[in-house]
């Protein structure tokens, strides 16, 4: 969790340097629109580097725009925990896969760029899952006479993502894209024989697609899909009732089909413009 917490809080600090520069136009105390006396000219040489474009008006069609943005997320996460290592106790690999039907949700921040029919969002997400439990096989050959029982919980993940949506009509869209960052969770391994226990986790990778569907200026609805993956990670075994002798290793990876509900909400801190 705290893995998570510290994954926002530098998306907080990386997004917040894309924000847009103010308007020209002000209003005073007497509630008078106040205007700065800088001419077109001046306001042209208002330059963001990274955009290479002139402070635009919220008003102003033609020039790049960007808005920062909050998403909730919620889903179904059909959850795969598969097996390997050797379990030196018995002198076999470790083999078989457990399933699991999981709850995910959590909520992402970043910056949408207008782009050509669509958005360019650059995101950093942080999200959860239930409790994965299950069985694995121990002892296989030439069948498994013994089966661990895994439990995968407090799963995890901090996610930095890039998507592409493109426009279908005015409010209804689509969009494709993925990202790469880390995900882990607390494993629980246990055959009888052997047991282990511990934290396991590492660099994990993320693809999707999905529908958008924009219910006001600043808020759209996105049903998704997401194929998650982990890289294996290793978790000492010992045997049961040797005092921790080692007894081999119980390799595992965690990858899932997710299927996420999502509201994302465009400029949340910041009010209207005056017209």
């Amino acid at each position: 969790m705290q893995k998570l917490l510290r994954g926002i809080g530098l998306a907080v600090l990386a997004t917040a340097a894309t924000l847009p520069c103010g308007r020209a136009d002000e209003i005073d105390l007497d509630g008078q629109p106040w205007s700065s006396g800088a001419s077109d000219a001046d306001n042209e040489s208002c330059v963001e580097p990274d955009l290479g474009a002139g402070c635009c008006d919220d008003l102003d069609t033609d020039c790049p725009s960007r808005r920062f943005y909050i998403t909730g997320i919620i889903g179904a996460s059909f959850g795969a925990l598969q097996s390997g290592g050797i379990n030196t106790e018995g002198n076999f690999p470790n083999t078989g896969r457990a399933t699991d039907s999981l709850l995910t949700a959590g909520g992402a921040i970043g910056t949408a760029f207008d782009r050509n029919n669509g958005l360019l969002r650059l995101e950093v997400e942080g999200r959860g899952r239930d409790a994965l439990s299950g069985t694995t096989n121990s002892f296989e050959p030439p069948t498994p006479s013994y089966f661990y029982s895994v439990r995968a919980a407090d799963g995890w993940s901090v996610m930095t993502n890039a998507w592409r949506d493109w426009n279908l009509t005015e409010r209804l869209g689509v969009y494709t894209g993925g990202g790469i960052g880390a995900g882990g969770y607390r494993l629980t391994v246990n055959d009888g024989v052997v047991s282990g226990y511990g934290h396991v986790g590492g660099f994990a990778w993320q693809a999707g697609t999905g529908t958008t569907y924009q219910l006001t200026e600043r808020t759209t609805i996105d049903l998704g899909y997401r194929f998650f993956d982990t890289v294996s990670d290793s978790l000492p075994l010992t045997a049961i009732g040797s005092g921790g002798a080692p007894a081999g290793s119980y390799v595992s990876n965690f990858y899932a089909s997710e299927l996420l509900l999502s509201v994302r909400i465009y400029e949340p801190f910041r009010s209207r413009p005056v017209r």
